[in-house]
C-alpha cells in the first residue's frame, strides 16, 4: 500500500466516509487519467497497486448510481411531449 500526499490526505478527511476508515473514491492522476473505485484506508493509504500514490493530483467521491426516478420522469415528459406534438399537428388545418 502506498501513502498518499499530505494535501490529498487533508482533503479525504473532509469527505464523507472518513470516519468509517475505508473510503471508495475516484483518483485523478497528474496526467488527467481517472482511476475509479479506489479504496483508501484511514485517509492515508491506497489499496490499488496499479499506480504510484505520488502521481495522485486529486480525489473525489465516486459517483453514485444513476437515479431511476429521474430517468422515469424524463421518459414520461418526453412521451407526453410527443403526444402533445402529434395532437397539435392533427388539429392543425392548412
Amino acid at each position: 500500500m502506498d501513502e498518499l500526499p499530505l494535501a490529498i490526505q487533508q482533503k479525504l478527511r473532509g469527505l464523507p466516509g472518513a470516519e468509517s476508515g475505508v473510503q471508495v473514491v475516484e483518483v485523478i492522476l497528474e496526467d488527467g487519467r481517472i482511476v475509479p473505485d479506489v479504496e483508501v484506508v484511514n485517509c492515508t493509504y491506497v489499496r490499488d497497486p496499479s499506480f504510484q500514490a505520488d502521481l495522485v493530483a486529486d480525489v473525489r467521491l465516486a459517483a453514485g448510481p444513476p437515479s431511476t426516478r429521474r430517468a422515469l420522469i424524463f421518459l414520461l415528459v418526453l412521451v407526453a411531449g410527443i403526444f402533445v406534438m402529434f395532437y397539435l399537428l392533427w388539429h392543425l388545418k392548412p
